[in-house]
């Protein structure tokens, strides 16, 4: 790589996963373009518990030895333009709009600093692979694990952390299936009898494709009929009970944010249930309270610590709409068969599992309004002895 040419990966969500997730697609653009890739995760980050520290590195291993500081060297020049080395250090507020951080302008730059705030996935990365690059021909789950391979390693007492527990809890529990339960949203209920698709955020994308509607687009609606109250994380039970009916599952290594998971599951599964110590929620506990600076470092190493256990189990049942779950089952190559995300499909489109949802019943009055009309053209037909005769017996 050329020594003058830097990929500065800065944060795009602020969510310890999301985050590793975007450096992913970051540091094959760095690769792309031949340019160091240098991360920094500013103290305000979620999980950055210290003060001028670089909150990638509180848990994971640098990936190059230069920090921001050195990409400040006065003469070098800067994409998009309005950074420079004062600003270097500043959050952008308004990197929602997307200016000049089109996947294309940012590949083609011949700026000495490019800086990389906003999320790719690789599926949109993919097209600009050149054939000399190592994951030329591979699928998007292949290239995110090859990229994992080759980047992501663990500090050493986070690693630590890991064996300790899994030689203590889950070495002799083969074979392990690892769950990933997220906690309901208690204040979201969708609707799937009106067309609201484009009004769903989910947060991993919602900034790059938000700006793409239309402000006065009106809202259309369905017939909406009667519905039915389908309960959040349900589909769970079903697939772990295939899992250990087939293969004689051992233990469960449950991983969950929730209180009242960790109760169901121990209810339901008994003594098979095995988690880590570590701080959940209850109820309506909001989602981020956050704490005393120095104690949020350990909150980012229990979501860390979760997610590569996981990763040492034979089988796991996962969120599709979860960058932790994401995570997961990226980490390490599984077999197909082995890893399954949930999700709700309605039609084309997909919902959480862990969100209750209203679904449409069975349109009833229209089945009996084509049946009827089905009956009248037979009527006709008979009376205007269209199609043969009928013989009365």
């Amino acid at each position: 790589m050329a020594g003058d040419r830097f990929l500065l990966i800065k944060p795009w969500s602020y969510r310890l996963w999301s985050d590793v997730e975007h450096v992913l697609g970051q540091l094959l653009i760095a690769e792309i373009t031949n340019r160091i890739p240098v991360i920094y995760w500013p103290t305000h980050c979620l999980h950055n518990g210290f003060v001028h520290t670089n909150g990638f590195e509180l848990y994971f291993e640098p990936i190059s030895s230069y920090s921001i500081f050195e990409l400040t060297k006065p003469g070098y020049t800067f994409y998009p333009p309005f950074w420079d080395a004062d600003n270097l250090l500043v959050e952008d507020t308004e990197k929602d709009t997307w200016m000049y951080r089109s996947i294309g302008d940012l590949i083609s730059s011949d700026a000495n600093v490019v800086v990389g705030d906003v999320y790719f996935s690789i599926s949109e990365i993919i097209p600009f692979i050149k054939k000399d690059n190592a994951a030329y021909g591979m699928a998007a789950v292949e290239i995110y694990r090859y990229l994992y391979k080759k980047y992501i390693r663990l500090k050493r007492d986070i690693l630590m952390e890991v064996q300790g527990f899994y030689q203590s809890w889950l070495k002799e529990g083969h074979p392990l299936l690892a769950v990933h339960v997220r906690r309901e949203e208690d204040d979201m209920i969708i609707d799937e009898r009106k067309d609201i698709a484009d009004e769903h955020y989910w947060y991993r994308n919602s900034r790059k494709y938000r700006i793409k509607q239309k402000k006065n687009r009106k809202r259309k609606y369905r017939f909406l009929g009667k519905g039915r109250l389908l309960k959040a994380n349900t589909q769970y039970h079903a697939e772990i009970r295939k899992l250990m009916n087939k293969y004689a599952i051992k233990k469960i290594f449950l991983l969950t944010d929730s209180e009242e998971v960790i109760e169901e599951y121990r209810k339901t599964y008994g003594d098979a249930v095995v988690f880590t110590d570590c701080k959940r929620l209850s109820g309506n506990d909001p989602a981020y309270n956050l704490e005393n600076p120095m104690v949020k470092r350990r909150r980012g190493i229990e979501v860390i610590k979760d997610a590569y256990l996981a990763a040492q189990c034979d089988f796991f049942i996962g969120n599709d709409f979860s960058s932790l779950s994401r995570a997961i089952s990226r980490i390490k190559d599984w077999p197909v068969e082995n890893v399954k995300l949930l999700f709700r499909q309605r039609e084309k489109r997909k919902y959480p599992v862990n969100v209750r949802m209203i679904a449409a019943k069975d349109k009833k009055i229209l089945r009996s309004l084509v049946e009827f009309m089905k009956g009248l053209y037979r009527k006709i037909k008979k009376k205007l002895h269209i199609g043969g005769d009928e013989i009365d017996n």
